[in-house]
């Protein structure tokens, strides 16, 4: 143990002095970037070294578990219902930050996007297009694409994002981030979360990490509530390792991909696109009841969207 703290603590100190010199890729080098210096703190630090302790292994890379506490599901984690949807509000909007007019700017600007590119968020091509649209009304967009190897009991993956830098602050955008944490047979505590989420998300990648940490949260308890199992890849480290793992950046255009007769784009270069998990842009339940053959409250059967989700 005290060779393994040893070495920890050499590997620590150099995410220390990362954080000292916060650097931001507006480069197209394609280069390695990590997120974790733009979201390092002496707390996220202390869990780092907890989570290092208790699991008592030699690989101490990034871990963004925060020692397992949503193994846990109690709930007494939670503060009650209405302040955790405020909360998850204030995080969504971040009406409480000093940059509300670069976020606005961003989001109606991605909203322009979306129309103008007229595809569907889950669709091939489509953030990367955003990303080229974003550029051209003047913003220092990139697409991102992270990547993380397994680890414990999280599988490797792959995933990408569009960012836009402004002022050396770096911002994520993501439309339809809601698909990200849409589950099987929800509880109606975690609908009320679920419907909290903005058509578009713009924010900061340290404000993402809370939301990701209050979500993987509730749903692991709605999971739990209806007796399901909870895959690894729907817990809180795999979810953050989305956006704040290894990272590299570029901005090369859509110039890059063929279209087809059909509007199907073929990429020439570049990362391979991810899909969301559902192709529509709001989180509706309606839409889902209608669309999906699935209800949103307790006790549903699984059906289609279980089959797909989980």
């Amino acid at each position: 143990m005290g060779k393994n703290l040893g070495r920890f603590m050499r590997i620590a100190e150099g995410f220390n002095e990362g954080a000292k010199a916060t650097r931001v890729c507006a480069e197209s080098s394609g280069s390695e970037h990590s997120a974790v210096e733009e979201t390092s703190s002496p707390n996220d630090l202390s869990d780092l070294v907890e989570s290092f302790l208790e699991r008592g292994d030699d690989n101490a890379e990034v871990d963004f578990e925060e020692h397992e506490k949503d193994k846990k599901g109690s709930k007494d984690e939670f503060m009650d219902d209405s302040e955790t949807r405020d909360m998850l509000k204030d995080l969504l909007s971040g009406r409480f930050e000093d940059d509300s007019e670069v976020r606005r700017k961003i989001r109606d600007a991605t909203e322009l996007a979306y129309k103008d590119i007229g595809l569907n968020s889950s669709e091939d091509g489509f953030k990367r297009r955003l990303m080229t649209r974003l550029r051209q009304r003047g913003f220092d967009a990139g697409l991102c694409k992270s990547r993380w190897e397994k680890t414990g009991q999280f599988p490797a993956g792959t995933f990408e994002y569009v960012d836009v830098i402004v002022s050396r602050k770096r911002y994520i955008v993501e439309v339809f981030l809601v698909g990200e944490f849409t589950i099987a047979r929800p509880t109606n505590r975690y609908t009320t979360l679920l419907e909290v989420f903005p058509q578009i998300f713009v924010g900061k990648p340290d404000k993402l990490k809370k939301v990701v940490k209050i979500m993987c949260q509730a749903s692991n308890q709605s999971l739990k509530k209806n007796d399901m199992h909870i895959p690894p890849w729907r817990r809180n480290g795999y979810m953050q390792a989305k956006w704040l793992s290894l990272y590299k950046r570029t901005i090369n255009s859509c110039t890059d991909m063929v279209l087809s007769d059909s509007g199907t784009g073929k990429r020439s270069v570049g990362f391979d696109t991810i899909r969301a998990p559902m192709k529509k842009i709001y989180y509706c339940r309606d839409e889902l009841e209608r669309t999906m053959g699935v209800g949103l409250g307790v006790g549903n059967k699984v059906g289609q969207l279980g089959r797909l989700l989980i």
